[in-house]
């Protein structure tokens, strides 16, 4: 177990003006939700953005819940976090930072959404801001005032690979065992 000291800190939109000229003050919980408020990209940028991520350490990623996106794109941020992007075939985007996949933490521990990060990632392909609030089915115009939200690491980490390890060994061990108990002189 290894004891972790650092969380991980990033703005979200609070106030926003929406493209029809109705104002909003989205409920931080609203806005802690994966889902809610989503970064888009033309179709014909995505591959422009996949290389950009690509380009600046995220990789594709194979262990993962699918939620239907074409690309799954992590990025290990500091210590103990990963930023992890999934790209949509129609544009959208959600990103949010989690406890690297490393540790069995990973499986359950809270996260939060990211935008402008991962904005910031892929700025160079395409470097025009949209944020749409899947919910109101509304696109974002200015965001006025944002939260500063922080995510705290657990208490202690559990990496998981030294524990394959044992059980891979055990599992070796058991099944030599086993079939050293089936010798026998070689007749019927």
């Amino acid at each position: 177990m290894q004891t972790v000291e650092y969380p991980i800190s990033t703005y979200l939109p609070r106030d926003v003006v929406y493209f029809d000229g109705n104002s909003a003050t989205l409920p931080q919980d609203y806005v802690l939700k994966e889902g809610n408020l989503r970064l888009f990209v033309p179709k014909n940028k995505i591959e422009d953005v996949v290389d950009a991520l690509k380009g600046s350490r995220f990789r594709e990623e194979k262990l993962e819940f699918y939620k239907g996106e074409k690309y799954s794109l992590s990025m290990r941020i500091y210590n103990i976090w990963e930023l992890h992007v999934r790209i949509y075939d129609e544009g959208f985007i959600d990103g949010h930072f989690e406890v690297s996949r490393d540790y069995l933490e990973h499986l359950q521990y809270y996260t939060i959404p990211s935008i402008y990060e991962v904005f910031d990632f892929y700025r160079t392909a395409y470097n025009k801001l949209h944020i749409f609030d899947n919910v109101a089915k509304k696109w974002i115009k200015e965001v006025r005032t944002q939260y500063l939200v922080t995510l705290e690491p657990p208490k202690s980490l559990t990496a998981w690979q030294p524990i394959a390890v044992v059980v891979g060994a055990l599992s070796a061990i058991g099944i030599i065992a086993y079939a050293l108990s089936r010798l026998d002189k070689g007749e019927d």
